[in-house]
């Protein structure tokens, strides 16, 4: 009945989780079958997961499919109201439209997962002619997802839009450091760029003018060039595109000559510490993804058992397990409608989309870093504006 074949689950989670984490799962999957056989008379949703073995995006992909299984080994007893169909994602133009012609042959009624660009822009068109809708955990592109919404795509995502970000930034921005002298500043690369970019148009529609709009090499020791220039324009505060290890470069070499800057960034700060420690008080903008709806306890209890951190895509697996048995207990013949009007309660908190297949929940928050560890500051919170 299941396409999946499981010995590629069992193989990555024993290389990802070890050896008990491996054991777990293969008992939790060769009774899934038993259990599945007392509840004919129930309705079963048909999920492809679809996402990369390898690559970059590797890794990703493993987490995905453990944040399925550890809801299944929870729940196996209860019974499962989903069956997995697996299918492996190929980062390449055009390599989607296979991936869907198999999801379609093997008659599923959701999909979960395409990681790249690259195939789910391929696959859409055929999904789309098979009224298979896919829920998509990472993209975030603009152009894709005003594609999507022009050709009327069954495209459901979880993850925000690019676009978010620089609101909620700018946002944050004007209603925290209005009174600052504050710089934006970027690396020079795609996605830095565009995001001070966005932030800058954002500030200019909200009537805010940074003093200074500056750029740099990334990559290198110092940055005392950088620096040099915001002590000479008196900045104090400064929204930074750039990776982790660069900003923690800058802030370091700001104190060496005693220029005291408050720092903010987006999702390239939530990375680890490298040689030199970030700086207390720096605020990130991003996604925060974490176990909080009802079921919470007992999801946290699971990822405990299964020996897993719950990190943002286990949950988002395990979230899309529980979206699935929740559209199962559903009485409807269009998922894709059904998806566009429910609102459906998970670890994650409620999940509910709009007519365009944009989750209508604000996922940003400023989160701050103290002592080792990102926090959510109910003061820095800001409501994303619609």
């Amino acid at each position: 009945m299941i396409k999946t074949v499981m010995h590629n689950w069992f193989q990555w989670l024993a290389q990802w989780g070890g050896l008990t984490l491996f054991c777990v799962f293969s008992a939790a999957i060769i009774s899934q079958a038993t259990a599945q056989e007392k509840q004919t008379d129930e309705k079963i949703i048909r999920i492809g997961v679809v996402a990369p073995e390898d690559g970059s995006l590797g890794i990703l992909g493993t987490q995905l499919r453990a944040g399925f299984l550890i809801f299944q080994n929870e729940f196996i007893e209860q019974g499962l109201r989903f069956d997995v169909i697996e299918e492996t994602e190929i980062c390449e133009t055009g390599a989607g439209a296979d991936t869907a012609y198999g999801l379609e042959e093997a008659q599923v009624d959701l999909v979960v997962g395409f990681l790249c660009v690259e195939s789910l822009v391929s696959a859409m068109p055929i999904l789309n002619q098979a009224n298979i809708p896919v829920i998509n955990v990472n993209i975030r592109s603009d152009i894709v997802r005003d594609e999507a919404a022009r050709l009327d795509w069954p495209l459901f995502s979880i993850a925000p839009r690019a676009s978010d970000q620089a609101k909620f930034a700018s946002r944050y921005i004007i209603d925290n450091w209005g009174d600052k002298s504050v710089a934006l500043v970027e690396d020079g690369t795609i996605s830095n760029r565009e995001l001070v970019d966005a932030i800058r148009l954002q500030l200019d529609d909200g009537g805010f003018q940074p003093i200074v709009l500056d750029n740099f090499r990334p990559g290198q020791d110092k940055q005392f060039g950088l620096v040099r220039r915001l002590e000479k324009s008196k900045i104090s505060h400064v929204f930074v595109g750039a990776t982790r290890l660069d900003t923690s470069i800058i802030a370091r070499d700001a104190r060496e000559i005693g220029l005291n800057l408050t720092f903010a960034g987006g999702d390239t700060l939530r990375a680890p510490d490298e040689d030199i420690p970030f700086p207390n008080g720096a605020v990130a903008i991003i996604p925060h993804v974490g176990l909080t709806g009802e079921n919470a306890i007992s999801a946290r209890a699971a990822f405990d058992d299964a020996g897993i951190f719950p990190d943002r895509f286990p949950i988002f697996g395990y979230a899309m397990a529980e979206l699935a048995t929740l559209l199962a207990e559903i009485d409807t013949d269009d998922i894709n409608k059904t998806l566009k009007q429910d609102v459906f309660e998970t670890v994650i908190g409620p999940v509910s989309f709009n007519l365009y297949g944009e989750r209508q929940e604000n996922t940003f928050n400023a989160m701050v870093w103290q002592d080792g560890r990102f926090i959510k500051d109910e003061e820095l919170a800001i409501t994303q504006t619609q």
